[in-house]
């Protein structure tokens, strides 16, 4: 008889508390998802940037760099090519704030910005407080004079999302203004900023590349092309001097035809019909040099450092140093390049020797289509799509970079590309081109016998060049094209 009190006890009990509950629970709904700040993205409490002025110096982590007071503005870029990247809105600190407790910046100071992979440029101090660029119109891509100031921010945030940390890094260069009516050179939207440094600045400088086309070259534009992942080339004179700049060819292949940086630049038909290369000095003075001798070398370099530091009063801007420049051709002060087309070589001018027919020009090469293609000397030009790519044979290695380390890479060897191609026995020289016109080049030999050369597929669907054992310069980003020669 207890049992059944007990029992009934209970039952009345549940009863009472199930009248406490709703009939039913709700459908979860899920949570307004929220937009991650960069520091959530990112690594906050990681040095993010370095700051050097004189003797004093200073690292902040990215999350001291939000706490700065923020500036937004629009910012987009215009390449070597021509190719347009349209304003976007970034978000981010002012340079001139991160200088404020360095010191500031005085009009014979600049600012060098440097990117995790060594590519380091240096801004003026007009550029950066009163934001002196050329600027272009975003559709047009024709050079046009902005109402309103121009501002230079390293920015963290585009378009209210965190920088693309494989893309961009934790911090970029943005060229900004409160509308989307400007761009400006891609060179100076600096990616990957890890260290800024106040330096002497020296007078800004103009160089005048004159051929099929005129150009003038500015000391930012000279010393982009001159940096690490560039056209950087080096040599060590007698006294250990080291000295840093461009190969004269590179500059010569700028004006010798309408192809300025986009592809094989340099002409090397043009190269082997003969004309000359004038280099001029401020003063007037000038040496010549037969294109022959300028063809794609290496060691005749238009310097603008020394020892790491801009050239003397003497030398300024540019002096032309290397091995296969004598002490006579050795010139400074160089202000122009003037490539004379219509001129013949000396040797050659003279030449008595009696004229052969001309022989009939060869057919045109196939047109090649695809996200990457070989042309040049091979059996069978070749377009791959990125579906016809992962269709060959892919390969996952661990491979060492010449400056980053070991790494991760899946993608198809440069062997299994070639089988496909035939490259020919006579061939020489592999140009590389990136979708921005960026090219380098490897010795054929170097390249094959390379067993882990490859084209890699990147996480955001592009194409790299993976280049073990070969130059920095040779492992190009966004790979588009490969030219045998």
């Amino acid at each position: 008889m207890r049992k059944h009190t007990l029992l009934a006890f209970i039952l009345a009990l549940s009863l009472i508390l199930a009248g406490c509950q709703p009939a039913a629970a709700p459908e979860p709904t899920a949570a307004p998802t929220a937009v991650p700040t960069a520091a959530e993205v990112l690594a906050p409490e990681l040095p993010a940037l370095t700051v050097l002025s004189g003797e004093k110096s200073l690292e902040l982590t990215l999350e001291e760099v939000l706490k700065m007071p923020a500036v937004e503005g629009y910012a987009g870029i215009k390449s070597s090519t021509g190719k347009i990247t349209p304003p976007a809105l970034f978000k981010g600190v002012l340079i001139t704030d991160l200088l404020k407790d360095m010191g500031g910046l005085t009009p014979e100071l600049g600012v060098q910005l440097e990117a995790e992979d060594g590519y380091a440029i240096t801004y003026s101090a007009d550029q950066i407080t009163e934001g002196d660029f050329i600027t272009y119109d975003p559709v047009t891509g024709d050079e046009i004079e902005v109402s309103g100031p121009l501002q230079v921010i390293l920015a963290y945030e585009m378009d209210g999302q965190p920088l693309d940390a494989k893309r961009d890094g934790q911090l970029r260069v943005a060229v900004i203004s409160a509308e989307k009516n400007q761009v400006v050179d891609g060179h100076w939207a600096v990616k990957w900023v890890s260290k800024l440094t106040v330096k002497d600045m020296g007078e800004e400088w103009t160089l005048v590349l004159d051929g099929a086309i005129t150009q003038e070259i500015d000391r930012g534009t000279f010393e982009s092309g001159a940096a690490e992942n560039c056209h950087k080339a080096t040599w060590t004179d007698d006294k250990a001097q080291e000295w840093t700049g461009i190969p004269l060819w590179l500059l010569v292949g700028y004006v010798d035809d309408e192809i300025k940086h986009n592809g094989p630049a340099f002409n090397d038909a043009l190269a082997d019909a003969g004309y000359t290369v004038e280099v001029v000095a401020k003063d007037g003075y000038s040496v010549t040099f037969d294109s022959a001798k300028v063809k794609r070398n290496d060691n005749m370099i238009v310097a603008y450092l020394m020892n790491g530091n801009p050239l003397t009063e003497k030398d300024f801007p540019l002096h032309l140093v290397g091995s296969d420049a004598t002490k006579k051709d050795s010139i400074g002060s160089i202000a122009q390049i003037i490539v004379h087309l219509d001129a013949k070589p000396a040797a050659e001018s003279a030449s008595t020797e009696e004229v052969k027919p001309t022989e009939a020009a060869p057919a045109p090469a196939a047109e090649v289509s695809g996200d990457f293609v070989i042309t040049g000397m091979v059996e069978t030009p070749t377009g791959w799509t990125m579906d016809d790519l992962k269709k060959l044979e892919v390969v996952k290695l661990n491979v060492e970079h010449p400056k980053k380390g070991k790494m991760d890479v899946e993608g198809v060897l440069l062997k299994t590309l070639f089988d496909v191609v035939k490259v020919k026995v006579e061939a020489a020289t592999l140009v590389l081109t990136a979708s921005d016109g960026y090219t380098a080049e490897a010795k054929m030999a170097d390249v094959l016998a390379c067993k882990d050369c490859l084209v890699q597929f990147t996480e955001d669907g592009k194409l790299n060049a993976v280049m073990p054992g070969l130059e920095s310069s040779t492992w190009v980003k966004e790979i588009v094209k490969f030219e045998i020669k």
